[in-house]
């Protein structure tokens, strides 16, 4: 009971203690944001009926002045009034701290404080990390990178990268990635704002190491004696700088005046101003640095393009026993002869849900051999008409030119339909007439190999195609299930 009588003694006086010490101040504590240059006055209003009163003031932890001691002298652009309120000139941002007052009371009374906050509010700035605002590492490594702003408010960090915004989820200073991929490198910019005074930004720019990476738009560049031609390979990527060379057949190509190299915009050409018939055959370009290598192959030869199939409704006239064909191709030599090969498309439902197969052993490719013109081209054009076919019945055709230098590749296949009709049909009674001719590319070729990856050229009309094809082949498998 003793205890508990002191206890509540104890908390009486204390309470007590506390109430006289938040009356004792006229004033309020206060918050003042402002901007540099300005002035700020700090009040400590205290009731001082008591006699004059001992006030000292503190910036933080640090003693600023004391009323009654003229030897400790207050900083530069701090001075203390009568009424014990500090007034702050031509603030700077070191400015930006709590301030208290501390009025020394006589006893039994102890000290009281009241503390005010000044915000000096400055535009932000913002220093790289790293300093030099550079980064160069090798692929597979971290990237590290960040930008240390500073500013009252506290500034928010937004991020790009060659200009374009990052999505991030949240505003963040710093950035930490692995570089899996060379397009991870590039300029980083980070841009610190706090509605005070203009966003400023920073740039840093990131390296990644990694084997160099070349394309060709054409591997396969079709010319004639006499002509100019040129072998184009793109370097999209190489860091540190690759050494580049052309190689025929193994070998260093040697250059000369009728045979030269250009650089331009990282696209390595080598031009054959007059070709000649031994300049035809197999070119290499090769990209190197101290991580890897890229080679891009080229055929330099006479022998026709690849031919291409005209789909129009005007020219592909149908009836239940014929189709007529016609096709172009680019060849600067007479074309001797075509080869046509032409096959029906037998299409069923595969044992597993949602595939689809062909019956390869059951439709085998007929060759027609077609004669060519007399003319020099450069562009050539066919038109041939196929005979004995079945009604209602899907085709696929597939053509290859040859001229003195020899055959071409083999063009894109072209699916089209007999128009329904007696006699025998394969494989059903389905009407197919409404099956438009559409052609189907082949599968790319590989344009580059080097140490890290495989690159293909597709083009987007056979992308296209290829979509279009797959539609028509579903097609004709729904309508031979629902027969059957």
């Amino acid at each position: 009971m003793d205890t508990m009588r002191s206890f509540i003694n104890v908390l009486v006086l204390f309470s007590i203690h506390k109430t006289n010490s938040e009356n004792s101040f006229k004033s309020v504590p206060v918050t003042v944001k402002t901007y540099e240059n300005e002035t700020v006055l700090l009040p400590c209003y205290v009731d001082d009926t008591e006699g004059p009163l001992r006030v000292r003031w503190y910036k933080d932890t640090t003693l600023l002045g004391d009323s009654m001691d003229a030897h400790h002298l207050l900083p530069p652009r701090v001075r203390m009034h009568a009424n014990y309120s500090l007034q702050v000139d031509s603030l700077v941002a070191g400015d930006t701290a709590d301030y208290t007052c501390e009025v020394i009371r006589p006893e039994p009374w102890g000290p009281i404080r009241q503390t005010h906050s000044i915000e000096v509010q400055y535009s932000p700035t913002v220093k790289t990390i790293p300093d030099d605002g550079f980064v160069e590492v090798r692929k597979g490594e971290y990237v590290d990178i960040g930008c240390d702003a500073t500013g009252t408010p506290t500034p928010v960090v937004n991020w790009k990268k060659n200009g374009e915004p990052l999505a991030l989820l949240e505003p963040r200073s710093r950035l930490r990635f692995k570089a899996e991929h060379r397009l991870l490198a590039g300029v980083y910019e980070c841009r610190a704002t706090n509605g005070v005074g203009d966003p400023v930004t920073a740039d840093i720019r990131v390296v990644v190491l990694d084997a160099p990476v070349v394309i060709a738009e054409r591997s396969f560049v079709h010319t004639a004696i006499g002509l100019r031609a040129s072998l184009a390979a793109h370097v999209l990527f190489a860091a540190p700088p690759a050494t580049h060379a052309w190689y025929r057949h193994g070998r260093p190509v040697r250059t000369d005046d009728r045979v030269v190299m250009m650089v331009q915009d990282n696209v390595h050409q080598l031009i054959f101003r007059t070709v000649r018939k031994s300049d035809l055959g197999n070119y290499t370009f090769r990209a190197e640095n101290k991580l890897g290598m890229a080679d891009v192959q080229f055929k330099l030869t006479g022998v026709p393009n690849v031919a291409s199939f005209k789909v129009e409704h005007a020219l592909n006239k149908a009836t239940p026993v014929s189709f007529t064909l016609v096709w172009e191709v680019d060849s600067y030599s007479t074309i001797i002869e075509y080869n046509l090969w032409i096959r029906p498309y037998y299409g069923r439902l595969s044992t597993e849900p949602d595939s689809f197969t062909t019956e390869a052993p059951s439709n085998r490719w007929v060759k027609i051999v077609v004669g060519g013109d007399s003319t020099e081209g450069p562009i050539h054009s066919a038109v041939y008409t196929v005979r004995g076919l079945t009604p209602s019945t899907v085709y696929e055709a597939i053509v290859t030119s040859r001229n003195r230098f020899g055959w071409s590749k083999p063009s894109a296949i072209l699916h089209f339909a007999t128009e329904p009709g007696a006699g025998r049909q394969i494989p059903s009674t389905s009407d197919y007439s409404d099956v438009s001719p559409v052609l189907e590319e082949l599968e790319p070729e590989v344009h580059n190999i080097s140490q890290a990856q495989v690159f293909e050229h597709v083009s987007e009309s056979s992308v296209g195609a290829r979509e279009t094809s797959t539609a028509i082949l579903i097609l004709v498998a729904i309508l031979f299930f629902c027969i059957s």
